[in-house]
This record gives C-alpha cells, sequence and structure tokens, in this order.
C-alpha cells in the first residue's frame, strides 16, 4: 500500500510541482493585480463655516461612494481613509443647497472615483449669539418632600448657540438631580439640559447643587 501511495505521489512529480505553482500564482494573480469596484458610505465633513455662523441641520450628513481601483489597495481600503469634505466658507444664512464635486472627495493614491450619491448637501444655518441664561434647578420628583435645593451655584451660565434657539429663552434647566441621598446635606454637581437647543458651548459646563432634608 505504501508503495502504491509513494508511487503514485512520485508519478509526473514535476507536473505536479508546476501545477501548484501555477495554482498559487493563479491566486496571487487574482487578489492583488487588476481593477475591482466598492461602495462605501462616508461621513461630510464641514469645513470653513463662518465665525457668525452655527449649523442647524445637514442632510445628509453621510454619501454613498463609488470607488474603483487595485484589487491590492481596495481590499484594505477603510471609510477613514477617505475624506469628503465641504467647504462652507461662502455659505449664507439660512437653507443652502451645495454640490459634491470630485474635488471635495479625497481619495488615497490609485483609487478613482465613480459616482457620488447624492452629489449634493442641504446645510442650514444660523446667527451664531451669546446669552446669559438663568439655571433652574430640576430636583427628582422622588425625592420631592424630603429634600429641597438650598442653593446652587452658578446661578447664570453664558451660552453660545443658535439666535432661533435662544431668543426665546431666559432660563436653562440643569439635568435632573438625583442620587443615592441619606445626609442632611447633599452636594451634587450636574450638568445642564440642551435638549431642543442648538448649542456650541455652555459657561460653565457643571452646576454645584447642595441639598437639604426637609
Amino acid at each position: 500500500m505504501m508503495g502504491l501511495t509513494k508511487k503514485y505521489i512520485l508519478n509526473n512529480l514535476k507536473l505536479k510541482v508546476l501545477s501548484v505553482f501555477l495554482a498559487v500564482l493563479f491566486w496571487f494573480a487574482v487578489s492583488y493585480t487588476g481593477d475591482t469596484k466598492m461602495t462605501l458610505s462616508v461621513p461630510v465633513h464641514l469645513n470653513n463655516l463662518p465665525v457668525k455662523q452655527i449649523v442647524k441641520y445637514v442632510d445628509p450628513d453621510q454619501v454613498l461612494l463609488s470607488i474603483s481601483g487595485p484589487v491590492s489597495i481596495i481590499k484594505n481600503l477603510r471609510v477613514k481613509d477617505i475624506n469628503v469634505k465641504l467647504d462652507l466658507s461662502d455659505i449664507k444664512e439660512g437653507k443652502n443647497t451645495l454640490n459634491l464635486l470630485k474635488e471635495n472627495i479625497l481619495l488615497p493614491n490609485g483609487v478613482k472615483l465613480e459616482t457620488i450619491k447624492p452629489d449634493f448637501i442641504n446645510v442650514e444655518t444660523d446667527v451664531l449669539v451669546e446669552k446669559k441664561l438663568k439655571v433652574s434647578v430640576r430636583l427628582d420628583n422622588k425625592w420631592s418632600g424630603i429634600y429641597k435645593v438650598k442653593s446652587w451655584f452658578p446661578q447664570s451660565v453664558i451660552v453660545e448657540g443658535a439666535r432661533e434657539s435662544l431668543q426665546a429663552k431666559d432660563t436653562i434647566e440643569t439635568q435632573t438631580v438625583d442620587g443615592n441621598f441619606l445626609g442632611d446635606e447633599e452636594e451634587v454637581y450636574v450638568g445642564v439640559d440642551t435638549k431642543g437647543m442648538i448649542i456650541r458651548k455652555i459657561k460653565p459646563e457643571i452646576i454645584k447643587v447642595i441639598l437639604k432634608r426637609i
């Protein structure tokens, strides 16, 4: 039996070695040469927004790119290797529709852009304003009748955000104050609630709240 196996292996050995070599060569050629295509969803980066404006709305915030190139490059390509940049330096306040051109897409060397879908971005901006808002502390309802808010600091914050978002506001609430309270007095640090607001910056961001047992 061993003799037959040995005879089978050694029979036409050169031809078999050549076949294996050609198979490896073919696999290498398919895997690392020639061109292929890929479609990726890539985020859009907004650059050079005028100092006195703030972005309220972007749609879509990602685009589908169809690209082609050598298999050796495409097979290892990641979203982070591609940059979609949109220049907002000339944008006007309000609603804008901006075209995406091939010049907006930065690709690795050897990679070719086939299509962009969609090839436009809707961007809405507003005037950036700064406003002083009084802080209102929001205590979790489960502590009602057990603790009261003794004091908080600071009692106002400076908010930088979209004019439309801030023009009707005079106060801003804290996040809900809650915890495992046991003492006669409790000191809690909590952020402010910006839900529904378009904000770039808040100074300060954290409010110190002192609770006193009733």
